[in-house]
């Protein structure tokens, strides 16, 4: 009897087995077919601000908002790096990409939608501390010059600056928010352009992050600038504590609240100048190791889908998608990742959210805007 019982025990264990097995291959395929869907209506379907950052080396993203151009509000490509160079002796700051600036693509694009405008990004890398101060002070109003010849000559609506060194060094930080920022600022309202900034989501360094990042900085800056997009994405990359999450909610939530006190006065109208980070990219990680491998773009995520030896599970929690795929671990955004995060966005009143960046993703995960 006891033989009979065990057969019919196996018996059960393997078709529990087999039909999660099918549950799981059908997920996946659910999965592809809703990374393939396309042609959507191009309409708005978010009611708050959409920056979308597009790059020279991913054509997808252009190809992406010339189609769903009524989606986005500021489009912003990564042309410029700001590089220091000797000039006549004197150190100078100049802005190096001209070459990257396609007047075709701003044509076409402000033909299909003409509210929409354009800020190309000013990326500035991690240069000598001197050398920063310098351009902070005694350089900002030749840098400023150049960036009102550039937005004259090429009819640029303004710019979104990129320096993550500030938030690493208080002393230059002081600097930033004290002496350039304002001038910045002021010349684009003289011209009747947007300043945006990014700045670095919540670290998991709470010590040192607290001594230079804080509530009151956060308010200073907020003077100087349209929006704040804050950088909500590459978790991994600020919390080494966590493995395989992409930008998960919790820390979202805990990366405004650590930058404004809701209680205080005018809070609304800095929750306002906020744009939070949504990827469109994410990460493959060494199993067991929070070891980066690889930057999965939605093509080479649907790739992986189309294998049989997948392991899905979905964070219920942090509404995320990991794969446990070969020796690999990936994350991935997709549709519902999206949407409840503007959905957060929303019920948070901030401006709205700020795309990494929309070549690197599909179609399909445009939509929901």
């Amino acid at each position: 009897m006891k033989y009979i019982i065990l057969y019919l025990f196996l018996l059960s264990l393997i078709s529990t087995i087999k039909s999660s097995s099918k549950a799981s291959i059908k997920h996946s395929s659910d999965l592809i077919h809703n990374f393939n869907q396309k042609d959507f209506p191009n309409i708005k379907n978010y009611p708050l601000k959409t920056l979308a950052y597009i790059t020279p080396w991913n054509k997808e993203g252009n190809k992406y908002v010339e189609k769903y151009s009524n989606k986005f509000d500021i489009i912003s490509p990564t042309w410029f790096e700001i590089k220091p160079d000797e000039i006549d002796g004197e150190l100078q700051f100049i802005l190096d990409g001209s070459n990257n600036i396609d007047s075709d693509f701003m044509k076409n694009i402000k033909n299909k939608n003409e509210n929409i405008i354009i800020l190309p990004r000013l990326h500035a890398g991690f240069y000598d501390t001197n050398v920063m101060q310098i351009w902070f002070t005694k350089e900002v109003e030749h840098f400023i010059k150049i960036l009102e010849r550039r937005i004259k000559y090429n009819k640029f609506d303004g710019y979104v600056f990129d320096c993550m060194k500030v938030w690493f060094d208080k002393e230059l930080l002081n600097i930033f928010v004290k002496n350039f920022l304002p001038k910045v600022y002021q010349s684009m309202n003289k011209l009747n352009k947007k300043f945006i900034i990014t700045i670095i989501p919540k670290n998991s360094d709470e010590e040192n992050f607290n001594s230079i990042l804080d509530k009151n900085i956060f308010k200073e800056i907020c003077k100087y600038v349209d929006y704040i997009n804050i950088m909500t994405y590459d978790y991994h990359q600020y919390d080494k504590n966590e493995k395989y999450y992409s930008a998960p909610i919790s820390w979202l939530k805990e990366t405004i609240d650590f930058y404004v006190d809701k209680d205080e006065e005018n809070a609304d109208l800095i929750l306002k100048k906020i744009l939070i980070g949504i990827p469109f990219h994410g990460y493959s990680y060494e199993k067991n190791k929070n070891k980066i491998q690889d930057v999965i773009t939605g093509t080479k995520f649907e790739n992986i889908l189309q294998n049989g030896d997948l392991d899905l599970n979905i964070d219920e929690k942090e509404n995320e998608y990991i794969l446990q795929y070969r020796n690999n671990v990936i994350n991935y955004p997709n549709r519902d990742f999206i949407q409840k995060r503007l959905d957060i966005s929303k019920e948070m009143k901030i401006g709205g959210i700020g795309i990494w960046d929309v070549g690197n993703g599909k179609e399909s995960m445009i939509e929901p805007f």
